[in-house]
């Protein structure tokens, strides 16, 4: 508000165009805020792949993580501390798990004890135990997001009821994702059976679903609301579980219910109890879920369906302000302006009840994966060059140095995990999600893996290393491993063959210019065997290296990928 005698100067700038409202909105990043000069400025200091490596140091330490057990029913249940509100907590009892598809990701990858034997078990449990399987109304639903131990029973972030879309977060896609790296685990299959129909019980004969049901009553609350979210994701996933057709056929009448009344008209809902359901994350699942419709039906309106919403979600994301090499200090650091500009990161929560106003955007980039995926068939530049903006050389500014775990909201920034510890297992999966979807994009699919089932709440984001993929034309699983790179502007995926006896190191560079980049793969490491040496070594589609060196200097052009192919002796 003005005082009297002061005086404010706006300026207004007017652009007429005959495209549509996203040709005006790729008309703003591109040509006002010089998204493209962004790219110019960015310096690598960690490499994605670096930086999920060293993540799993901060996952299985059980301090740093807030990792606990508790007992519950009779049976120890496991999760990280959540030490933000919740409704009916007390002393900040909370507990939570966040993405169960990159815990297994990662359990199967490295084999570490911590993980299988004092993390997943435990984790299952809790997983178990967050269902109602007690015969009647509530039979297969998700009872709450959250365990509070003081209590002794589940909740729902900010009220006392429940969600057909909580069922499709915290049972099935939790458990779909589960039984993709144990397929012959009999309970959990039976546990999404229970939630699967207890959504199609919930659902309407239109195909939509109520927001939420209170736990006291059992009817139906926040009725002024309409369910305009991913809920039919889950019918999706025990489908493809389960391979039942009623499930599939559920979850084509809920989409054609979504593409009339939330895809047409642009009008979603989101899944955050504490900020009255703003439109959020939610929406880019949408499009992940009818992506995957479309193909299991073939039918081309979902492939629109799902481009139109990933199209709209990127006015989710930040296009301004333009970047610069000024420094600014902030929290006492001296920063470059680039190092912290917001172009390419996502808002939590919109609108004037939303986080963006107060905290700005944030770090956690579940949707980066999909809008690579969707430039890849559209060849939309903006939803790839959003992707990368938001993604690459964010560390110096967002991430804890310690921990290497990203702050979530750009109002932190180095701060780290704080009161989300689960955090961090979300930033494995997008971060794993996002590489992938590069690696496919930049081989023309010629490395392609399985992906799973999107992580619950925060975004599209999946998980990878259930099944085998392909690396040209070879079978090959996703592991973790260090390609030990003298330069962090490089971005790997590794994986190896069936039988062990050969390795695969997908280099990507994300520099706009040509590089040389030395990798120095370790045989001994990568088999764990201390003998083990390299019998040949070459790059695929390309010249054979000597396999007498213990490193390889490969040109890699901007923004291009090589595969290096290393065979055990």
């Amino acid at each position: 508000m003005l005082k009297a005698g002061e005086s404010k100067t706006f300026e207004f700038r007017y652009s007429l165009s005959g495209s549509d409202w996203y040709g005006a909105l790729k008309h703003v990043a591109y040509d006002i805020y010089k998204l493209k000069d962004f790219f110019t400025l960015k310096k690598f200091k960690q490499s994605l792949s670096e930086r999920v490596y060293a993540l799993h140091d901060y996952v299985t330490d059980t301090k740093t993580s807030l990792w606990r057990v508790e007992k519950f029913n009779g049976r120890e249940i496991g999760a990280q501390a959540y030490l933000s509100g919740v409704h009916g907590a007390k002393g900040k009892d909370a507990m939570k798990n966040s993405d169960y598809g990159a815990m297994w990701m990662l359990a199967k990858q490295t084999n570490n004890p911590i993980l299988v034997n004092e993390r997943l078990p435990y984790a299952r449990n809790f997983k178990i135990e967050q269902q109602q399987a007690i015969p009647g109304e509530q039979q297969g639903a998700a009872l709450g997001q959250y365990y509070l131990s003081n209590s002794k029973k589940f909740t729902e972030e900010w009220g006392d009821y429940i969600e057909p879309v909580g069922t499709t977060y915290y049972v099935l896609s939790d458990l779909g994702n589960i039984a993709l790296f144990e397929p012959e685990n009999t309970k959990v299959r039976e546990r999404i059976r229970l939630a699967a129909d207890r959504l199609l019980k919930w659902q309407h004969a239109d195909g939509s679903w109520e927001v939420a049901y209170a736990n006291k009553t059992g009817k139906p609350t926040l009725t002024d609301l309409t369910d305009y979210r991913p809920t039919f994701y889950g019918l999706i996933i025990a489908y493809r579980i389960l391979g039942d057709d009623k499930y599939l056929q559920g979850a084509i009448k809920a989409a054609n219910w979504l593409l009339v009344n939330a895809i047409e008209p642009l009008k979603f809902l989101g899944v955050c109890g504490d900020a009255r359901f703003v439109p959020d994350f939610s929406t880019a699942q949408i499009a992940q879920g009818m992506f995957e419709l479309h193909d299991l039906t073939n039918d081309k309106r979902y492939q629109d369906a799902a481009i139109r919403t990933t199209k709209f979600y990127a006015t989710s994301v930040f296009i301004h302000p333009i970047a610069s090499n000024a420094t600014k200090l902030v929290k006492g650091r001296a920063l470059a302006d680039w190092q912290i500009n917001q172009t390419g990161l996502s808002f939590e929560h919109g609108g004037t009840r939303g986080t963006a106003n107060g905290h700005g955007p944030i770090l956690l980039a579940s949707h980066a994966g999909l809008f690579i995926r969707t430039h890849q068939l559209t060849g939309d530049p903006l939803l790839k060059d959003l992707a990368r903006a938001g993604v690459l050389a964010r560390t110096e500014a967002f991430v804890e140095p310690k921990t290497n775990v990203a702050s979530y909201y750009y109002s932190q920034m180095n701060l780290g995990a704080g009161t989300f510890p689960h955090h961090a297992w979300w930033q494995i999966g997008w971060i794993t999600d996002y590489l992938i979807s590069e690696a496919m994009l930049r081989t023309d699919n010629k490395v392609t893996f399985p992906r799973g089932f999107f992580t619950p709440k925060v975004g599209p984001h999946a998980a990878y290393g259930f099944a085998p993929g392909e690396v040209y034309g070879d079978a090959a699983s996703l592991i973790r491993g260090n390609a030990h790179l003298n330069r962090s502007d490089v971005e790997t995926v590794m994986a190896k063959s069936e039988d062990g006896k050969t390795y695969y190191t997908v280099l990507m560079n994300v520099a706009h210019g040509d590089v040389n980049v030395k990798a120095a793969p370790s045989a001994a490491e990568l088999t764990g065997k201390a003998s083990a040496k390299w019998a040949d070594v070459s790059l695929i589609n390309g010249e054979k290296l000597s396999q007498k060196e213990d490193a390889w200097t490969v040109t890699i052009p901007g923004n291009g990928a090589v595969v290096l192919k290393l065979t055990v002796e």
